[in-house]
């Protein structure tokens, strides 16, 4: 009961308190209103208004083939893959060389050197080479050919000479090789071509033969000789004996 004699007494002080308000004065509220545009402005405005590109559609940029143009196609495609092929079959020796930014006097030159050592420089598109190689089982070279590739192809391991023609030619690079059935790295070509020749290691293998059957005679006929001369002096000595 105190407490809400208390709360009344406390109200009744707080009526007699002035009321704050927010009193505003007399003044005219700004009113703005956009001014219309000019009628060729709108026109000028028309015309230069920015119009986003639509996504492009590949339909748009590949022209349609035609039958004929297919079956061309197709047909050029073939030829080159069972020309590659017969390239393929005749050569020992399958390089892969990345071509970079090269003048044609000097890429003349470079297939000119490699051409004197019985050397050829063959070019066909990357998706034909992909499908000889897999016909020959040699997957190991499809991830080389991305780019400007070309082939160096011969029918013997001509590995020193192509080295030694592809260094004076910076501009082009070896990637890797299969030689005689055997994939190579750039590192492995270069140590290939540091062993001497097929016939150097015949001839040593010829001469080392040579040595071991002339020793072996000689061990065979070692005791028979010397027993002979032991026996010639021995009778020398009892000729003199007597």
């Amino acid at each position: 009961m105190a407490a809400a004699a208390l709360v009344r007494s406390v109200a009744r002080q707080l009526a007699w308190l002035p009321s704050l308000q927010c009193v505003r004065h007399g003044s005219k509220a700004v009113t703005r209103h956009k001014k219309a545009m000019h009628f060729e402005r709108q026109k000028i405005m028309a015309l230069t208004k920015y119009i986003p590109p639509k996504p492009s559609n590949d339909k748009c940029f590949k022209p349609k083939l035609k039958p004929e143009d297919t079956e061309k196609e197709n047909l050029y495609e073939q030829f080159l893959y069972n020309q590659l092929s017969a390239v393929f079959q005749d050569s020992k020796m399958i390089a892969v060389f990345q071509r970079n930014s090269i003048r044609s006097e000097d890429f003349l030159l470079f297939r000119h050197r490699l051409f004197k050592h019985n050397v050829h420089i063959k070019i066909f598109p990357n998706q034909v080479v992909k499908k000889v190689l897999v016909q020959f089982q040699l997957q190991g070279l499809l991830p080389l050919f991305i780019g400007r590739t070309f082939l160096v192809v011969s029918p013997q391991p001509k590995v020193k000479e192509m080295i030694q023609a592809a260094r004076a030619v910076p501009q082009v690079v070896l990637l890797g090789a299969c030689v005689e059935n055997k994939l190579m790295s750039p590192q492995g070509m270069v140590i290939y071509s540091r062993l001497p020749s097929k016939e150097t290691l015949q001839g040593q293998l010829v001469g080392t033969l040579t040595t071991m059957t002339s020793q072996t005679s000689c061990l065979l006929t070692h005791h028979s000789s010397h027993l002979s001369k032991l026996l010639e002096q021995h009778s020398k000595e009892d000729v003199k004996s007597d």
